[in-house]
This record gives structure tokens, C-alpha cells and sequence, in this order.
């Protein structure tokens, strides 16, 4: 990156999101820390979703127990959402910013 020269500030932001965004992609597919963590990120939304199905309401323990362990169980399912979510974000902010640098020294007509 420091052999290229840059329009201005914004081009080099560009360029920046758009070397994340491989640098993602590679730790997902090549990475096995990569492809561990995306596993169990999307187990941990599965076992959420059985663990609340699971859940009765109007069992012995009542309503208060219940509501108190779906908070836990979605606290969980929401760790492992984030987590998707801020890989998925930083690889569509990289292909966004692709497509705007592709057209930023050439604008079309």
C-alpha cells in the first residue's frame, strides 16, 4: 500500500475496506481459526433456538425463571449474531467500496 499513490484521503479509505474485506474473506475460508469461530458462532445460534423451544413458561419454576433464562439464552444468540454480522458488514463494506473506487478516478459520463 505504500508504493500506491492516492487521489486523496478518501480513495486511501476505499482502498483500505476493500483490503479488509479479502482480509475477511481469506480468514473465513483459509484460516481454520477463521472457519472455527464462524462454526461455532452459528452453532451457538442453533443450540439458542433449540435451548428457547425448550423453555415452558408454565412449568414449576413459573414465568420469572423462564423469562430470566430466554434473556440469558438470547444474550448468547446475540453474541454469536454480532459476530456474523461484523464479518458479513466489513466484506459488503469492501465490495461497496470496490464498486465506488472502481468508478472514483473515472467517473462515467
Amino acid at each position: 500500500m505504500e508504493n500506491i499513490r492516492f487521489v486523496d484521503e478518501h480513495e486511501r479509505e476505499l482502498f483500505a475496506l476493500v483490503l479488509l474485506s479479502d482480509k475477511v474473506v481469506t480468514f473465513l475460508k483459509n484460516d481454520p481459526v477463521g472457519q472455527y469461530l464462524h462454526h461455532r458462532a452459528k452453532i451457538m445460534l442453533q443450540q439458542a433456538e433449540v435451548d428457547a423451544l425448550k423453555l415452558d413458561p408454565d412449568g414449576w419454576r413459573g414465568w420469572f425463571q423462564t423469562r430470566r433464562k430466554l434473556r440469558a439464552i438470547r444474550q448468547r444468540a446475540d453474541v454469536a449474531r454480532a459476530f456474523i454480522n461484523f464479518l458479513a458488514e466489513a466484506i459488503n463494506d469492501g465490495r461497496n467500496a470496490e464498486k465506488e473506487l472502481d468508478d472514483y478516478r473515472s467517473p462515467t459520463s
